[in-house]
């Protein structure tokens, strides 16, 4: 079985951290290392070592913890094709549907999504438990309640079909682990967009009333298909179409998912 152990940054951009210990093996893995002392103090508690690191993407928000770290324990550094010259240390890229952090049995692991949109150097890791998808940890692709957004190297239109090819179609009990903690201001965004959803209200109001020190929520995709307006516009209701239209001030913007999709985004920056 594999541990999962989320990390919460601190940093001004609400980073999150993530740890994954595969037990058969006591091979340790870390995705998007923010702050290199923070994550050696965890593996320290745990009695972990490290042996590989996965960047989601290039940003360096995501990949400055990676110095300290290669410098502490020298793990594989692992990347997308297209960030693999531009990541500190990195020591190979990825490809898609490749395996890692495998079982001893081989029936536990993570597979690596090839996620383009938030940029093009982009993936993802879904984790498999007996060739059942469990969870998936996003990067800057999807967050509760939101999306990433495409302002620094991205295309809402390869977004979008990512979002729609990829995560759509995952089971409503897949957990999501994004890579930030945005969840009050994305749902406040959805509630603005339609006071009428009460799952937007309800998730607000419980993400209000929880305190700083708080174990963050973990959502399912079925819990975010019925508040995040980028899975809401799959199946849009007259209030998201008519409110869209309105707030983008294009009465004749055309209701298809992917119009939707992208006068969303546009909001969202805008917002």
């Amino acid at each position: 079985m594999q541990e999962i152990v989320r990390i919460y940054t601190n940093s001004p951009l609400r980073n999150f951290t993530y740890l994954v210990h595969e037990s058969s093996t006591s091979q340790t893995l870390c995705i998007d290392p923010y702050d290199s002392e923070q994550v050696i103090r965890v593996l320290k508690q745990k009695g972990w070592s490290l042996q590989i690191i996965v960047n989601t993407h290039e940003h360096g928000d995501h990949t400055r913890g990676n110095e300290g770290l290669y410098k502490e324990f020298s793990p594989e550094v692992l990347t997308h094709k297209n960030a693999h010259r531009v990541v500190p240390f990195a020591t190979r890229s990825v490809s898609n549907s490749e395996r890692i952090l495998e079982s001893s049995d081989q029936l536990n692991y993570l597979r690596i999504l090839d996620t383009p949109g938030h940029t093009f150097a982009h993936i993802c890791l879904l984790q498999i438990e007996y060739e059942i998808p469990v969870a998936v940890f996003s990067g800057d692709t999807i967050f509760n309640c939101g999306v990433g957004n495409c302002k620094n190297g991205g295309d809402p239109t390869s977004l979008f079909e990512t979002v729609s090819q990829i995560f759509q179609p995952l089971s409503d009990q897949v957990l999501l682990y994004p890579g930030h903690d945005y969840l009050k201001n994305n749902l406040r965004f959805s509630f603005d967009l339609d006071p009428s959803n009460d799952s937007t209200r309800l998730a607000l109001e419980n993400a209000e009333s929880l305190s700083q020190d708080r174990e963050f929520i973990t959502a399912t995709f079925g819990e975010e298909r019925t508040y995040n307006p980028f899975f809401l516009c799959f199946e849009p209701t007259a209030q998201l179409i008519s409110s869209v239209r309105r707030k983008a001030q294009n009465p004749e913007l055309p209701s298809d998912r992917k119009s939707l999709f992208l006068s969303l985004r546009e909001l969202r920056d805008r917002w």
